[in-house]
């Protein structure tokens, strides 16, 4: 009785493991609607902290996607996510909302083709094994079966084609939002110490004050990061040596 009973906990134990495995790991479309789900509710964030609790789910989920794609051949629909998963890093990385927020954006750019993507991958898989499985068919089917294959690949290389140039153009908006974030950052310390020095100026009754001017935004962030950093650098020294200047004529 008590071998038994053993037997049967062990069944159950066995059951309701296997049960929250397949619960837990889901499958591609499920988490790729998760990922669609907290990547919006992250858009919609007030804060930061709020967004990044949401791009931690939908990292989870991409990362578990990732994990499901390994055992098929939808190379395109595994690109994309980690595409999105790359993105998803990046907000995360951050410490601005307005960032996180634009990089949340890129990735849900991504979700509707990254679902396109697998829906093709498995149609194509189901239209491959309907072909193996239907041997005894007559041959007018299979013939017609093999052009409707040539028709779905022609579609796919427009897809990825298009995908391409998709991909393309987000590295060049990634860039500019890089370049835009370092114009930033970098504006508020030289405003910082522009203020810094007007106020050394003040106090030592020096009526004069330490002022700068910038190029036009459009044109500067057709420069280069390394570009940037030179343009900052030189802008930097010429505000200090323009504040000596004053200082030491208030003598």
């Amino acid at each position: 009785m008590k071998k038994k009973h053993l037997l049967l906990v062990l069944s159950i134990i066995f059951l309701n493991t296997s049960h929250a495995a397949v619960y837990q790991e889901g499958d591609v479309h499920t988490n790729l609607r998760i990922v669609s789900k907290n990547i919006t509710e992250g858009i919609k964030s007030y804060n930061f902290e709020g967004l990044k609790y949401h791009a931690r789910l939908a990292k989870k989920s991409i990362e578990t996607t990732k994990s499901l794609l390994e055992s098929t051949d939808c190379t395109a629909t595994y690109d994309l996510s980690q595409s999105i998963s790359t993105y998803l890093d990046t907000a995360l990385l951050g410490d601005d909302l307005a960032a996180g927020r634009s990089y949340l954006y890129m990735a849900e750019e991504l979700i509707d083709k990254t679902f396109y993507e697998y829906e093709v991958c498995t149609t194509v898989q189901d239209d491959v094994s309907e072909t193996s499985s239907g041997s005894n068919n007559e041959l007018s089917q299979l013939e017609q079966q093999q052009a409707d294959l040539k028709r779905q690949q022609a579609e796919l290389e427009q897809k990825a084609n298009d995908l391409k140039r998709k991909l393309e153009e987000q590295k060049v908006k990634e860039s500019i939002l890089e370049k835009e974030v370092f114009m930033t950052q970098q504006d508020k310390t030289i405003a910082a110490n522009i203020k810094g020095y007007n106020d050394l100026l003040k106090n030592c009754n020096c009526n004069a004050t330490v002022s700068t001017t910038s190029e036009d935004k459009t044109t500067l962030t057709s420069k280069s990061i390394e570009e940037l950093k030179s343009y900052y650098l030189d802008k930097i020294i010429r505000t200090t040596e323009n504040y000596l200047q004053l200082l030491h004529s208030c003598k």
